[in-house]
């Protein structure tokens, strides 16, 4: 498509910008040898912690917050979750909700996410391990089956096709929380810089693609942005094990890279615990997908 023939208010100019920026995003950088599943997998416990923490419980109260805010959530809601990862929002939605269907394709992520519903007590929470792309919502019989369709930071809603897969399986609302342009994560940035001898590259999947494309194409999305905060205090070798499953999903690290990373982690770690604090902008888009001018 000609970028210079297509009118900056069409939702087929903002599929193409989402386009771009995904093939110069970080995640097009992904080892293309690997199954990026076992990434996931690889950074399950890490997760199940991550939940537990303040910030994490922040996260999901500001997102069940603005939905009863907006007159969204009522009792005996049916929701789907994409790319649930270990339930940090399926589990309290569950809570509230008459069910749940949590969407997460890494089978260690998905027993981490059953094990954590098992200890609440919950038994409304259906399980598809399934990666949201590959998913045909008429053969999974989802069209229209759920009054909101979630996703949190999941690399599942990546192109206009995922993104009207929320739509299609919606018969109320939609709710999409991604990255918003600013971030600063100064432990990968450095070792980014250290490794690859380049800047770090942005998040492909950028809220502002998804919010202009609806927008354009006749929906009414509210919207909210923020800076999330969070803190990460671990011992040495969890530090190193952390950042060496990172960049080994976009590099097989050599010992000089490994090298590189346990020095940085070293250096920074006073007392033998590494600490760092992530400042991540967010947004969150809400829409009907009933409220459409065609």
């Amino acid at each position: 498509m000609d970028m210079r023939k297509v009118n900056e208010k069409s939702p087929a100019f903002w599929g193409q910008c989402w386009q771009e920026g995904q093939r110069r995003s970080i995640h097009a950088r992904k080892r293309r040898d690997l199954n990026q599943l076992d990434y996931w997998d690889g950074m399950a416990q890490f997760f199940v912690k991550a939940a537990q923490r303040p910030e994490g419980r922040g996260r999901v109260q500001k997102v069940m917050s603005w939905l009863q805010q907006e007159g969204v959530w009522k009792q005996g809601m049916e929701v789907l979750d994409i790319g649930s990862g270990v339930g940090n929002f399926a589990i309290p939605m569950a809570k509230r909700a008459a069910r749940v269907m949590a969407l997460e394709p890494a089978p260690a992520m998905l027993r981490a996410m059953q094990k954590l519903v098992e200890e609440e007590g919950l038994n409304n929470v259906d399980y598809l391990d399934k990666e949201w792309q590959d998913l045909d919502p008429k053969k999974e019989g989802l069209i229209g089956r759920f009054d909101l369709v979630f996703a949190s930071l999941t690399p599942g809603i990546r192109d206009v096709e995922t993104l009207e897969k929320m739509c299609q399986c919606s018969r109320g609302w939609c709710l999409l929380c991604d990255f918003a342009g600013m971030r600063w994560f100064p432990g990968h940035e450095e070792l980014w810089r250290l490794i690859f001898n380049e800047e770090m590259p942005l998040p492909g999947h950028d809220i502002m693609y998804p919010l202009n494309y609806l927008y354009c194409s006749g929906y009414m999305p509210s919207f909210k942005v923020w800076i999330d905060v969070r803190d990460r205090e671990m011992t040495v070798q969890e530090a190193v094990d952390s950042f060496e499953q990172y960049f080994w999903s976009y590099t097989e690290l050599t010992p000089r890279e490994k090298e590189i990373i346990r020095n940085h982690v070293e250096k920074n770690s006073p007392d033998g615990i590494y600490k760092e604090i992530y400042r991540i902008r967010l947004g969150m888009i809400l829409w009907s997908v009933n409220d459409r001018m065609e």
